[in-house]
C-alpha cells in the first residue's frame, strides 16, 4: 500500500512544479524497462532526454518526478504504464497530491466540494481565498509575498489544465469531472489512497 506522507509534510511555495505527464511517462516507462533514477538522472544531462530549455530546468524536472515517484511503489507504475492517456493524467495528478501538502489540501477543500455541489466553474478567487485561509494558519504561508500566491495560483490552473480537468483559458476556468474507471477506482481504494479517490470522484467523506 502507498502511505500518504503528505498529510503530515510542511506546506511548501512550488511555483514551477507542472504536471509534467509527458515527462512522468517516459521516466516510467525508462524505469519499467529496467532503468534507475540515477542513471534517468545521467540521461537527462548527458542528452537533455526532457527536451528541456536549459540545463537547470532539466535538473528541475528530473528532481520533481523522481521525488513524485519515490512516493509510490512498483505497482503504481506497472498501473500507470497499463492505462489510457486520461487515467495516466489522472495517475500524475495523484502524483502531485502525493508530494505538495498545499495541492492536495486545495484539491480536497475546493475541487472535491465544487463537485460534491455540482458547480462547474473555478475562479481565480476561488485559489486565492484559499491560499489567503491557509496564510492565517500556517506561519511559512503567511510569509508568501503576493507575488508567490500568484504564481502558486496560476501553477495550480496548469496542472488541473494539463489534466484536463478544468477548461484553458480565463480567470474562470469551467470544470470538466474527472472520469474514473472501474479499474482507477480499485487500485486506489486497494492503495490505500481512498482519500484522493473521493476527492477525483466528488464524494463526500
Amino acid at each position: 500500500m502507498i502511505e500518504m506522507k503528505v498529510l503530515s509534510a510542511p506546506f511548501v511555495c512550488r511555483t514551477k512544479d507542472l504536471l509534467w505527464y509527458r515527462e512522468t511517462r517516459q521516466c516510467i516507462s525508462m524505469l519499467r524497462d529496467g532503468k534507475t533514477l540515477q542513471e534517468i538522472k545521467s540521461l537527462s544531462e548527458e542528452e537533455n532526454i526532457f527536451n528541456a530549455a536549459s540545463a537547470s530546468r532539466a535538473d528541475n524536472i528530473r528532481a520533481v518526478i523522481a521525488r513524485r515517484i519515490r512516493a509510490v511503489n512498483d505497482r503504481f507504475l506497472e498501473f500507470f504504464e497499463s492505462q489510457d492517456t486520461m487515467t495516466q493524467k489522472q495517475l500524475c495528478v495523484v502524483l502531485v497530491m502525493l508530494t505538495d501538502h498545499a495541492f492536495y489540501q486545495f484539491m480536497d477543500e475546493v475541487f472535491r466540494e465544487k463537485l460534491i455541489m455540482g458547480l462547474k466553474e473555478l475562479q481565480d478567487s476561488d485559489l486565492i481565498g484559499y491560499i489567503h485561509g491557509l496564510q492565517q494558519t500556517d506561519e511559512r504561508i503567511a510569509r508568501w509575498t503576493d507575488a508567490a500566491v500568484v504564481k502558486v495560483r496560476d501553477n495550480y490552473k496548469h496542472i488541473l489544465k494539463e489534466a484536463e480537468f478544468i477548461s484553458d483559458l480565463g480567470t474562470t476556468r469551467q470544470i470538466v469531472r474527472p472520469i474514473l474507471n472501474e479499474a482507477m477506482r480499485a487500485f486506489l481504494k486497494e492503495e490505500g489512497l481512498t482519500p484522493i479517490y473521493k476527492i477525483l470522484a466528488g464524494e463526500a467523506v
